[in-house]
């Protein structure tokens, strides 16, 4: 590749091939010297950043977008400022958000050219095609829609560098006022009715808090079955991600839409040779998804299934409604029930700590009880960050647009950084 007009190189190859690429450069020479021609730590940089993109690599749209930016910021940050990723600050930012509005020369194809492929085979490697650019379309002027989507889409990568442990801090933080809060009030003064920018993760319990109402609601229950519903409705919710409505009927009762979750939406599918149990959903929107279960929660279906005095799984076409009144076979009839029930078990964990003589965690938890959605946050964002269950699956369960809402909404690791340090300050 010429380093006359462009220094840089493409660097991960297509979705299909990444993780083989990752395993090994051995079949990427051209790569393996350019990396090692960088900065010392170009190989770490490198490797996280791939490891970020295979999170994407079943999305074909979100690999390219994130590809294509990641593939740019490196060659930015290596080639132009001789950094790492780990070095890089605001100044840093501004300036590549000023590279993409005007690509140096060179670092573009020709209208003619369009899209290049970054590799080529030769003699059965993987080399740098030497026509590939990582801006396409020179002279192209930069709509502030392409500046937002760059924006964005470092956001999210920086985030997830950060969460990882790779980075200890987010650039991203140093450009806010220079780059993102211009981006963002551009935005909203072409559109009056933009929605405001979030400015924390959904709330959740801590996993000790989790792990505290989880085993008081087993001690509860063990004691007296009038708690076995709290102890299934609870770990439903937080287990599967579900909606308080989602639990019980809901919808037009005169309509098509309305909607009586039974025990004939627990489902087996058959994918490959593996055979899995699911439950189909319908939530907000009336938009319908199956939420595959996790082996853990069988048991606590099956228990709660015994105390209606059901056979320990569900069967097809099954009527039995999926939440019932205490001791009765009627079906909940209202997401108010369920709403009621899950106080019922905040109140139980908060007067547990009590007991424990932890006042202060029972004011805390106290304080969620009627915040019936943060069983359904917790559930999602543990998975993601303690958990590392990839962040797609997670979106695809909540019924979430996109996986991109779904990061914002529950990874905010910046955040979370800047109350631990600033916890931790002294006075004098």
């Amino acid at each position: 590749m010429s380093r006359k007009t462009f220094p840089g190189h493409p660097l991960f190859d297509t979705a299909k091939l990444l993780d083989g690429q990752i395993e090994s450069l051995e079949d990427y020479p051209t790569l393996a010297q350019f990396l090692d021609a960088q900065h010392p730590q170009a190989r770490e940089d490198w490797h996280a950043a791939a490891k970020f993109l295979t999170k994407h690599a079943a999305t074909p749209g979100s690999f390219a977008q994130f590809r294509g930016e990641v593939q740019r910021l490196l060659n930015f940050t290596w080639c132009i400022r001789g950094k790492s990723l780990k070095e890089l600050n605001g100044d840093d930012i501004d300036a590549y958000i000023n590279l993409i509005k005007r690509p140096p020369k060179g670092w573009s194809t020709t209208p003619e050219q369009g899209r290049l492929r970054g590799f080529v085979t030769r003699a059965g490697r993987r080399e740098a095609n030497p026509d590939w650019r990582p801006f396409y379309d020179a002279g192209k002027v930069r709509k502030q829609s392409t500046i937002d989507a760059a924006v964005a889409s470092m956001s999210i990568f920086f985030k997830r560098l950060t969460v990882s442990g790779y980075l200890n801090r987010s650039p991203m933080l140093d450009a806010t006022k220079r780059v993102q809060k211009a981006s963002k009030s551009e935005r909203a003064s072409r559109s009056p009715t933009a929605p405001k920018a979030r400015k924390a993760t959904a709330p959740r319990l801590t996993s000790d808090q989790w792990r505290h109402l989880h085993d008081t609601l087993i001690k509860a229950a063990d004691k007296d079955d009038y708690y076995e519903v709290n102890l299934f409705i609870v770990v439903t919710m937080k287990v599967l991600y579900l909606r308080v409505f989602e639990l019980a009927p809901h919808g037009d009762p005169d309509s098509e839409q309305f909607v009586a979750p039974t025990m004939g939406d627990f489902q087996i599918t058959t994918l490959g040779n593996n055979r899995y149990w699911e439950l189909n959903v319908s939530g907000k929107g009336d938009k319908d998804r199956a939420i595959p279960l996790p082996k853990a929660y069988i048991p606590y279906l099956k228990r709660y299934r015994e105390y209606r005095g059901l056979p320990p799984m569900p069967s097809p076409g099954e009527t039995a409604p999926l939440i019932a009144k205490r001791g009765k076979s009627d079906p909940v009839m209202s997401k108010r029930t369920i709403e009621r029930i899950v106080e019922e078990s905040m109140v139980l964990a908060a007067n547990r700590y009590l007991d424990m003589g932890m006042p202060e965690a029972s004011e805390e938890i106290l304080q969620t009880s009627k915040k019936t959605h943060i069983l359904r946050h917790t559930g999602a964002s543990m998975d993601i960050i303690e958990n590392g269950r990839p962040l797609r699956d997670v979106s695809e369960d909540l019924g979430h647009e996109s996986a991109a809402f779904t990061e914002a909404e529950y990874i905010d690791a910046d955040t979370a950084k800047r109350y631990e340090s600033g916890y931790v300050r002294g006075i004098l």
